[in-house]
């Protein structure tokens, strides 16, 4: 059974590499068809220039031995074009290919991208061991666009030496035994690149945290902290000492590699010297011409080229057949994971969304609970506030409101439904706000802003609105260009601080007009607390002409308690559980962990 059963995965594995192949294929076609086409013609072309040439030595040679002038010019100019046209045909059709490649790995790069995206929680890209095959997939997407058209030219360079074989029997059978002489060669030398991709492969997470060190230097935000904690060099030893790692046990593999293939090009040169002395052995008895030990002496030479041809060729499409593991295996991480038939949103909360025995813990995190047993009502068209010292999981519970993680235990309710069973994107359209951890787009300022709702990115009015609700109409109006003013300095645009990419990240999260669930996770922390206030009295008249309207609900997570007590309900987070949840004065008059903090912060303020 165990035999059989891997058979079929050998079956299953070459029936996706073949598939696979096509849709390389089809990508040549559509990313450049007329390219692919010249690359065809050209792969065929080349197949037959050994052998032509070859066999224009072998002419000149016998026609030279007969002094036949006319037939040694023949057989020279034949050799002359023949020779020359391989050299021209090889180098046109490596520039056509490597054009082409660049086009497809393109079209794949975005294709990769694109099944990441589809995926609709966030927390594949929190785990090591997704982030390592994405890093090795990435890194092979060259490879990976070329493999078909070296199979080609595998195909083409065997054609050449099936032609030479038959050259080769032509001046006696027992020749045609070099060929098989080739064997240890393709043998070897696959079991060596086989090994050095398994080393590859164990070496990526390295390759990818010494990346990570030397972009904390690259990067302006963290830069800065770099340099004045002056731990850049800190920073770029250890960066340093694990590239020198990573590159001395990849120089071992390779080295490794080419001392198995070396040891099959012994053989084969041992069989080739053989051959010519059996040649000569021939030629002395008269049952072989000159010719055709210049030609078996060409055809050995050449031989050698052809076979390194296939082997690297062949040893490319290998490379890529590793890099197929990672492309399908992120094709059906993709497909398992988007839950594209689930049943779509409300277009208004009737009920509102409860959570029950919430449960969730990190990837990675040794299975500590970073939120346990939560129990929460949020009435429809409800404001809730979220409170709690730092680490409590309040923005944890953001996130799994919005659906970016899918809780270890217990479940969250829509109008009764579960989110589970709701289709991502359709409740991903129901959901808008600003995260703690926003993300500042250098893009021109209205579509840094018009990306929070893409199918308005290019609705001025839409986005000017989002900008005056946001409270960020000061900003944009002081900008060079107002909203059409490049942002960040990597693409020499407006230097903004962090607070007022604050504002901008802002207006992204309220440019979407009609969410059900609009999530504030500590959204004007760079502000002062009394415009925070003003804003945030604009937020909840906002939340609650959307509550008459939709039902909608409002989170707000904020550390000024001053704009929390503005919400219907607050609730305290503490260690991972709600402690407390009520109004401001139902926490005041129960004198427990709220009205502790609340005192604390006024007596701050005073």
């Amino acid at each position: 059974m165990r035999g059989l059963a891997d058979r079929l995965s050998r079956l299953i594995h070459r029936y996706e590499n073949l598939r696979l192949a096509r849709h390389m294929l089809a990508l040549s076609f559509r990313a450049a068809p007329v390219v692919a086409v010249v690359n065809i013609v050209l792969i065929l072309l080349l197949a037959g220039g050994t052998a032509l040439t070859a066999l224009a030595q072998r002419q000149l040679v016998d026609a030279a031995g007969r002094h036949a002038m006319t037939a040694v010019l023949v057989a020279a100019l034949l050799g002359v074009l023949a020779h020359a046209g391989s050299f021209a045909l090889a180098h046109v059709q490596g520039e056509v290919r490597q054009d082409l490649t660049v086009r497809v790995a393109r079209e794949l790069d975005h294709e990769v991208l694109g099944l990441t995206a589809r995926i609709p929680t966030v927390e594949h890209l929190e785990r090591p061991e997704f982030l390592d095959r994405l890093t090795a997939l990435r890194r092979g997407t060259q490879a990976l666009a070329a493999s078909v058209w070296r199979a080609a030219l595998g195909a083409a360079s065997l054609l050449s030496l099936v032609l030479s074989v038959v050259l080769l029997a032509g001046i006696h059978p027992a020749l045609v035994l070099l060929v098989p002489c080739a064997l240890p060669t393709v043998v070897l030398a696959g079991r060596g690149r086989a090994h050095y991709r398994s080393v590859l492969d164990d070496c990526t997470q390295h390759d990818r945290l010494e990346r990570e060190l030397h972009a904390l230097c690259l990067k302006p935000e963290p830069a800065k902290e770099v340099r004045i904690a002056g731990s850049g060099p800190v920073l770029d030893r250890r960066a340093r000492a694990l590239w020198d790692d990573t590159s001395l046990r990849l120089v071992r593999a390779r080295a490794r590699a080419v001392a198995y293939e070396a040891a099959g090009w012994l053989v084969f040169v041992a069989a080739v010297i053989a051959a010519l002395a059996y040649a000569l052995h021939l030629y002395a008895r008269d049952r072989a011409s000159l010719g055709d030990l210049v030609l078996l002496l060409s055809l050995a030479l050449a031989l050698s080229n052809q076979i390194a041809n296939v082997l690297f060729n062949l040893g490319s499409v290998a490379d890529a057949g590793h890099v197929t593991r990672h492309y399908l295996w992120l094709h059906t991480y993709a497909e398992t994971a988007a839950r594209a038939d689930g049943r779509p949103a409300p277009e208004r909360l009737e009920q509102g969304i409860q959570l029950r025995g919430l449960t969730f813990a990190y990837p990675g995190a040794d299975g500590t609970p970073i939120l346990k047993d939560v129990d929460l009502d949020l009435p429809a068209g409800s404001t809730l506030g979220l409170v709690g010292i730092n680490g409590a999981g309040k923005s944890t519970l953001v996130k799994l409101l919005t659906g970016m993680y899918e809780p270890t235990a217990g479940e969250i309710r829509v109008d009764g439904t579960p989110l589970s069973s709701l289709a991502p994107a359709s409740w991903s359209a129901r959901c808008s706000g600003t995260l703690q951890d926003f993300a500042k787009l250098e893009f021109l300022a209205r579509e840094s802003v018009g990306v929070g709702d893409l199918p308005r990115i290019d609705d001025r009015d839409a986005v000017a609105g989002a900008v005056e609700r946001a409270g960020a109409r000061p900003l944009v109006d002081g900008l060079p260009q107002g909203l059409d003013t490049q942002l960040g300095t990597v693409f020499e645009g407006a230097d903004l601080s962090h607070g007022q990419w604050q504002k901008l990240a802002l207006a992204r999260g309220l440019l979407r007009t009609s969410p059900l669930l609009l999530v504030l996770d500590e959204p004007t922390s760079a502000l002062d607390p009394q415009a925070e206030h003003e804003l945030f009295e604009q937020f909840i008249a906002h939340a609650r002409e959307a509550a008459r309207e939709r039902g909608a609900i409002t989170v707000l997570v904020s550390h000024r308690f001053s704009t929390v007590h503005m919400t219907d309900r607050i609730a305290v987070i503490d260690g991972g559980r709600v402690v407390e949840y009520g109004t401001h004065a139902e926490l005041l008059a129960a004198g427990g962990a709220y009205a502790e903090l609340y005192s604390a912060q006024a007596r701050a303020y005073a």
